[in-house]
């Protein structure tokens, strides 16, 4: 059973007790998303970064099995209900992200945007949802979903 402390929309800090459970409550964002959105996840290696970006895709309405984490391309783009580019950041340094041309991607009016290890940005584009994934257990993770800093006023 997924767990919220603050059940506001899906902003709020969750428990899930399975990686099941995670995806599920990344499906449920996905089918809410119509217009741009952009997702900062961050969280120790193996936490569950990937399979929430998989439950985005799902509510997308993207096969959440071609979705796979990007390590080596950096930027994978998937076709659903909307677009979905997702980006993961694991191997570049704190700042090497100027060179990639993100601009263009983040102001996608009809694209979500998940950015696995996202602290390597060094920035925090306008508009962006935080997901933070902490370890509690084995199979039970913390997830804090944090709305943009300007829809949290």
């Amino acid at each position: 059973m997924i767990r919220n402390e603050k059940a506001k929309d899906h902003f709020g800090r969750f428990t899930t007790r399975s990686s099941e459970e995670t995806f599920e409550l990344a499906r449920r964002i996905g089918e809410q998303l119509n217009s741009r959105a952009i997702f900062l996840l961050s969280g120790d290696l193996g936490a569950g970064k990937t399979v929430f970006a998989k439950g985005i895709a799902a509510g997308l309405k993207i096969d959440p099995v071609d979705v796979t984490s990007p390590s080596f391309t950096l930027i994978n783009v998937h076709e659903g209900r909307l677009r979905l580019y997702h980006i993961d950041l694991y191997r570049l340094g704190e700042g090497a992200c100027p060179e990639l041309g993100l601009d263009e991607i983040f102001e996608d009016e009809k694209a979500i945007t998940i950015i696995e290890w996202a602290e390597a940005l060094g920035f925090t584009p306008e508009g962006a949802i935080r997901v933070e994934i902490r370890y509690l257990s084995d199979t039970d993770r913390e997830i804090n979903i944090q709305p943009p800093a300007s829809a949290a006023s």
